[in-house]
């Protein structure tokens, strides 16, 4: 199998960056990659979805 890491720095200084990495911390439950994964997954049906309606 062949992985690729793509690492997300948040930078817990800044309080929009504080407030997405506490937001997701308490939602992954453990799963940070899978939740993230979920959300992208997510966001790019729905970009398809916008694609297939023009």
């Amino acid at each position: 199998m062949s992985f690729v890491n793509k690492p997300v720095s948040f930078n817990l200084a800044n309080a929009h960056q504080r407030e997405l990495y506490e937001w997701v911390a308490a939602k992954s439950a453990g799963n940070f990659s899978g939740y993230v994964k979920a959300l992208l997954f997510a966001a790019m049906s729905a970009d398809n979805a916008k694609k297939d309606r023009k």
